[in-house]
């Protein structure tokens, strides 16, 4: 199972223009936000004395946006590659079944997608403890921590949901915008339902996600099963469709 990992881990990589661009669109919107701040402060330190500090490094969640839609386009062509250019039976010969083949991904696409935010996330980070930051607190150990198991959770989830449907929609252009498609909108609509039966505001993806990272006054325990069980009904679907799918 090693072996086909890095196989996959190799394959993945392979894909430089996306793997690129994942990486560097953040670190450009990052590097973009500095110069422009910085521009302000030089020009007028008294009206901009701040550049640096939590409030340069709260641009994390502007930047979360971004993560989730390269994670997501990410785990659909994941999902759906092997089929759409003809090359699963060729894996199947090897005698790798479709069970372990599907399993031995979810991993790989785990560090796909977050290894691909990290640089942008640190270039943030150092961005907020180097540059001015006059009368604005530094980056806490605590807020740091926060958010990056902010980041891995959104990526790291919004991937897999998007390798599930991929998985089952089979066709790389579709699953990419089924899966933008239900992650950017689809989930969100869910919160909806909190207008009419509040109580199922824990249940919803968007809820928990904030309650793990951020804190609130709602069950840490439901959060987390909330974590664990809406990837594993897109998976589960995935991997029905992956066992039942002809090479």
């Amino acid at each position: 199972m090693i072996a086909v990992a890095r196989a996959d881990l190799r394959r993945m990589l392979a894909r430089r223009g996306l793997i690129l661009a994942s990486v560097l669109v953040p670190v450009a919107i990052v590097l973009v936000l500095a110069a422009v701040l910085m521009f302000l402060h030089v020009r007028n330190a008294v009206d901009h004395p701040t550049v640096g500090g939590s409030s340069f490094f709260s641009f994390v969640s502007l930047l979360g946006i971004i993560w989730v839609v390269f994670g997501t386009v990410i785990g659909a062509i994941f999902g759906a590659e092997d089929v759409a250019n003809g090359t699963l039976r060729y894996i199947l010969l090897t005698g790798f079944s479709r069970l372990r083949l599907f399993l031995t991904r979810i991993p790989v696409l785990a560090i796909v997608a977050i290894g691909v935010a990290l640089p942008a996330f640190v270039l943030l980070l150092i961005g907020a403890l180097i540059l001015p930051h006059a009368g604005e607190p530094s980056v806490t150990a605590s807020e740091v921590g926060r958010l990056l198991l902010s980041l891995v959770l959104n990526v790291g989830i919004y991937a897999l949901i998007a390798y599930g449907i991929g998985v089952a929609i089979r066709s790389t252009g579709g699953a990419i915008a089924v899966a933008l498609g239900l992650n950017l909108i689809g989930i969100s609509l869910f919160n909806l339902i909190t207008l009419a039966v509040p109580g199922v505001k824990p249940w919803l993806l968007d809820s928990a996600l904030t309650r793990v990272s951020d804190g609130g006054d709602t069950s840490i325990a439901i959060a987390i099963v909330v974590l664990i069980v809406w990837p594993a009904v897109f998976l589960a679907i995935g991997l029905v469709r992956a066992l039942r799918t002809e090479a």
